[in-house]
This record gives C-alpha cells, structure tokens and sequence, in this order.
C-alpha cells in the first residue's frame, strides 16, 4: 500500500500540474492545501477553450439528436472533447477511492462532456477510452444509477428517467448542507472537483438573480452550454421548495453579488465582452 502510495505521488508530482503545485509549496512557501486551491483556480481562468487541455482527446461521436433507424455510417457526427486524464484531481481519487471509483467518475465525466457538447457516447465508446470492456462498464453504470445518477449513454439517451446526472447530484448535496469532506466521501470526487462545479452552478444563479433568464443569454455571458445550464435551472426550480435549499442558494448570491459583470441584459455584448464576462461571473 505505501508502495502503492509512492508511486502515485511520483505520477502526480511528474505532471505539469505537479510541477505548478511544487513551485507553489517550495518557491512560495504556500500550503498544499492553498497550493491546489490556486492550481483549480489558474485552470479556470488561464486554460483557453480552443485548447487541448493536457489529459484531453478529441473524438467524433454521434450528434445527440440522432435517433436510433438510421446505420451509424448515415447519422449526423459531431467532434467533442473528453478529459480522460484529469490530473492531481484522478490522482487523489486513486489514491484515496481506488481505480473503480476513479474508473466510474472518469464514465460520468466523460459521457457529461459529450452530452454538453451536443454528442452522445456509446458503452463500447466508453470501453475504448477507458481501456475496459464493454461489461465492466455496463457493470460500473448500473452502480453509478443504484445511487440516482444518469450515465446517458447512446441508445439511452431519448429514454432518460427521473435521475440526475452527477453535477447536479453533487450541487444538490451542497444546497442540502453538506460539507466539502462529507460530499467527496459520498459521490467520490475531488473537493476541486466539487468546488468546480459549484462555481458553475453560482454562476447560473447569478445570471437569473441579475434578470438574465433566456437559456442563449445565460450561456453567453457565463460560457456554459446550454444543456448543462437547463439542468442547473432545473435544480434551482426544485430547491425553491425547500427551506434549507432555499436559504443556500440565497447564500450562495449574498457571497456572489460583489462580483460584477453581469447586466440585465445581454443584447448588446460582443463576444469578446462575453468571453471577458466569464471569468468575473
């Protein structure tokens, strides 16, 4: 196990986002902990969207409004991004969860992705970019629904039931009280990860606490797609019905609303404007 252990530290300290966090905590002096809060924050703001970010491939998957009747060589393709790798953030879900969960996550992140980017994946997709078969995904899938997650895979896709997909779950946790420790104990992912998605969700709480409410606005001054937007709305919706819910997304626009770049409208924003709205939102 120490072993084990010592191995991965060596893997993580190998990657450019090792080597960012190492400066930090030697040339700076700065904790670990701060020092990988600063690491998800430079990601954010500083990876452009046109990049390849390190740990991603581009794919060409199916358009996700294709139906099934058509062979696949007929149906419309799209080409979207996949984070297989996703750094010092895979490397403490190894390290503390093991290569199952870390394998489930990497399946929900990735058919997230697709799903956002108006493509679907399919299982033998899914088998073939996280090196398994096609059975230990439909295994791990049937796992990640058992907790009331959606894996929206091809051929599921048009038959989506009343689960949620794992940001939303997460969000959800977050909205109830729960705590960053107890949210990555339950669902299994970073506190970077959590906070990511969080940061996100704020920001489409946010948009509609300043009078953007049109699903293109909100996306274009946040730079979110629209379908994860949709589900965050849809969130928000839900959670105006319960107290604690309630109270929390309440906080969540006290803590938000001394950031500025949002305005009532967004008619008139040219997309440099939007693109520099993103990082203040």
């Amino acid at each position: 196990m120490k072993l084990r252990r010592r191995i991965l530290n060596r893997r993580q300290i190998k990657s450019s986002e090792g080597e960012f966090i190492w400066e930090l905590e030697n040339s700076y002096e700065l904790s670990p902990r701060l020092s990988s809060l600063i690491l998800v924050t430079a990601k954010d703001c500083l990876v452009k969207e046109y990049l390849l970010k390190e740990g991603q491939i581009e794919v060409t998957v199916i358009e996700t409004e294709q139906r099934a009747g058509k062979t696949i060589e007929k149906m419309e393709k799209k080409k979207v991004r996949l984070t297989i790798d996703n750094g010092v953030e895979d490397i403490e879900v190894l390290k503390e969860f093991g290569r199952m969960s870390l394998r489930q996550i990497k399946t929900q992140r990735i058919t997230g992705e697709a799903i956002e980017q108006g493509g679907v994946l399919s299982q033998e997709d899914l088998s073939k970019y996280l090196s398994c078969t096609v059975r230990t995904i439909q295994r791990d899938i049937k796992q990640i629904k058992q907790k009331g997650i959606e894996v929206v895979t091809r051929g599921y896709l048009h038959n989506i039931g009343r689960g949620q997909t794992h940001k939303v779950k997460i969000i959800g946790m977050y909205l109830d009280g729960k705590t960053y420790s107890e949210i990555k104990l339950k669902a299994r992912h970073s506190v970077g990860a959590i906070k990511r998605y969080l940061e996100s969700f704020t920001k489409v709480v946010m948009a509609q606490s300043r009078g953007i409410y049109k699903i293109k606005d909100i996306s274009a001054v946040t730079g979110i797609s629209e379908t994860l937007i949709k589900q965050y709305r849809g969130l928000i919706n839900e959670s105006k019905k319960d107290k604690t819910r309630k109270e929390n997304l309440g906080l969540l626009i006290e803590r938000s609303s001394y950031r500025e770049g949002i305005k009532k409208t967004v008619k008139h924003y040219s997309k440099p404007q939007a693109a520099m709205m993103r990082g203040l939102l």
